[in-house]
């Protein structure tokens, strides 16, 4: 109970110094930085949203910072049984993040507000007073519609967090919690004109580590306060778990923090404007960050009691404080780049420029990084690569067929992403049907075939391989992976995408571009994992279920290709007919031309798919009959009861 009591004051005096540094950082602004509403020629509403907005903005990613991290103490730093409850501290992880979200959904409301009162030039006062006005003003700005977004996601976080017991359930509110950042960081304004893809995705993931790095940092040092007294060996598992968190975290802010750096200011101007100044303290706290951080982990592991807790919390939480505020002050000024720009018509509706010309050259030569799915498919093949190297270290073998399946699957999301196929991907409706079937079917089914999730049970020690194991087993994942669930949700991104509309009402945003390639490659994967894919800890589809399931997907593209074929106007005609391509001239035969496209490379994936059902029944029905076993257990796997059928194996 004293701990208990301890760590909520622990809790309340870290929230009152974060709600201090959002206030000060509130302050300064409307003293020394110019009002946003005038810079665009809208009259000032003085320091309730020039001070308010900013302190709002500080306090909301704080407290949605603390509620991470609560959720990390739960199902990272302190987990409990994997298929039970938390532990006792992740216990009072997830009351505390239910207070967290409870003030982050207050505080993003607020930030809603004021930024429909400051683009509106309406007083806020009088903006509450008037519902309807309010409703419209927060619809029709994207960057309040994403604040308010994030809102209701926070209010669903702390409902969850006063109900959930099991270490799933408490997985399941942590990825909840960093995903309702993302409308914030998706639809925040980055005055970013070329490149704007690059710069939200930059700002998007610079934001999301910086948080989870702050939520971890916070959660350690109210675990380290003398009255909690952690036994040494909590405390070590704890502090080498935080290291490795904010280890990615500083790569991951590092690297995307650059990125945005150097989209917003030139290196001639970093000494000269306020900007430039900011920037550069940035990079200075971040690098005080890498070593003030080492040296607090090294300490606190060295020592006990108050030494550790003044370490991480007067270095690393200051510094990370310090370092949210600079982040804040960046938004309310003009990037020196961006002044005097003048965009093209391509480089405001794409972000970039398209050669006059559409060739086979273009496609292969004309690269562009996609900042999300490149490093993605990077770092999967790399960590696939290490797995391998290390069965095999250990004296155990591993399918060649199954390895280049999986470098295969990287290779063309690489491809996909950030080729010149994703580049006119953009523009062109056509190339964006090769897109969306590369990334739904061939996509999955390489991946699938390089059995990730097996190679990962196989190298990875008891304790998380038994955590991966309860996630795969979990009631959400089992839902979703379900072949009528995948199959529905499928049907939903094809046929509730173009056929409503809803394609030409957001293809002008990046976020939603992002947003469709996350769900093609998702549904895809759901969708032939129970086909192709191991059963863990279950047989899975029989082999008419699978043949069904194949012949669903066929059905699937061959009505989507005939609802487009069938079309006598082009879907998305406004955008499309506004890029003005010397090379498009008939929006509808290229429409045509997508839809059989993408119809040829969905069957392509699905042959591929038969043809290794085939063979994988073949040599079940060749090892039946010759007596051999029928399936195949991982020795080192022998206390989980997993099987894998052995006609799963190639």
């Amino acid at each position: 109970m004293i701990g208990a009591r301890a760590s909520r004051q622990a809790w309340l005096a870290v929230a009152a110094g974060l709600i201090a540094v959002g206030m000060l950082t509130g302050g300064l602004l409307a003293t020394f930085a110019p009002s946003v509403g005038v810079l665009y020629g809208l009259s000032d509403l003085g320091a309730v949203v020039n001070a308010g907005l900013p302190a709002a903005r500080v306090i909301a990613l704080a407290a949605g910072a603390a509620a991470i991290g609560n959720l990390l103490l739960a199902a990272v730093l302190c987990p409990g049984d994997p298929y039970g409850t938390v532990s006792p501290r992740g216990y009072a992880g997830l009351r505390m993040a239910r207070r967290s979200a409870a003030v982050q959904t207050v505080a993003c409301a607020v930030v809603a507000v004021l930024i429909a009162a400051e683009n509106a030039a309406i007083p806020p006062a009088r903006l509450l007073g008037r519902p309807t006005a309010l409703v419209s003003s927060i619809n029709s700005v994207e960057a309040a519609c994403g604040w308010a977004i994030a809102a209701a996601i926070a209010a669903v976080v702390a409902l969850g967090a006063g109900w959930a017991l099991s270490w799933r359930s408490a997985i399941g509110l942590l990825v909840l919690a960093v995903g309702g950042l993302l409308p914030i960081t998706l639809t925040t304004a980055t005055n970013a004109e070329q490149s704007h893809d690059w710069a939200g995705d930059a700002l998007t993931l610079h934001v999301l580590a910086a948080v989870v790095w702050l939520g971890s940092t916070l959660a350690v040092v109210v675990e380290l306060i003398p009255s909690r007294r952690p036994s040494q060996a909590a405390r070590e598992l704890m502090l080498r778990r935080h290291g490795v968190i904010a280890t990615c975290s500083l790569l991951v802010v590092g690297g995307y923090g650059l990125v945005a750096a150097a989209l917003a200011i030139n290196v001639s101007e970093v000494f000269r404007s306020g900007y430039g100044l900011l920037v550069l303290a940035s990079a200075i706290l971040l690098a005080g960050l890498a070593v003030a951080g080492w040296w607090g982990r090294r300490v606190a592991r060295a020592r006990s009691g108050p030494a550790a807790a003044l370490w991480l919390a007067g270095v690393e939480l200051l510094l990370l404080a310090a370092a949210a505020a600079v982040g804040t002050a960046l938004t309310r000024l003009f990037p020196p780049a961006q002044a005097g720009y003048q965009p093209s018509r391509l480089v405001y509706l794409l972000g970039y420029e398209l050669p006059p010309h559409l060739t086979v050259a273009d496609l292969v030569l004309h690269w562009r990084l996609d900042l999300v799915f490149g490093p993605v498919a990077l770092l999967a093949a790399g960590a696939y690569l290490l797995g391998v190297r290390r069965l095999r270290r250990d004296g155990r073998s591993w399918p060649a067929a199954w390895t280049g399946c999986w470098l295969g699957g990287c290779a063309v999301l690489l491809v996909t992403t950030s080729s010149g196929l994703a580049s006119y991907g953009h523009a062109v409706f056509s190339v964006h049907m090769v897109d969306h079937m590369l990334l739904a079917t061939l996509v999955p089914v390489l991946v699938v075939l390089g059995h990730g999730i097996s190679l990962a049970l196989e190298v990875t020690r008891a304790g998380l391989r038994s955590r991966l194991l309860s996630l795969l087993d979990a009631p959400a994942v089992r839902l979703a992976r379900h072949p009528a669930v995948a199959w529905t949700a499928v049907a939903v991104t094809l046929f509730g995408l173009y056929p409503t509309g809803l394609f030409g009402s957001i293809v002008l945003e990046h976020w939603a571009h992002l947003a469709m390639d996350v769900a093609f490659l998702g549904t895809g994967l759901a969708l032939f994992w129970p086909v192709l894919g191991y059963s863990v800890g279950e047989r899975g589809l029989p082999a008419i279920g699978r043949i069904v399931m194949v012949f669903a997907v066929m059905a699937l593209h061959a009505g989507f290709s005939a609802w487009l074929l069938g079309r006598a106007t082009p879907v998305a005609a406004q955008f499309y007919g506004a890029l003005q391509l010397p090379f498009l001239t008939d929006l509808l035969a290229d429409q045509r031309r997508g839809a059989v496209l993408g119809w040829a490379l969905g069957e392509v994936a699905v042959m591929v798919t038969v043809v290794v059902l085939v063979v994988r029944w073949t040599r079940a029905d060749r090892a039946e009959s010759d007596g051999a076993a029928v399936a195949w257990r991982d020795p080192r796997l022998a206390g989980d009861e997993v099987t894998y059928p052995a006609l799963d194996r190639l």
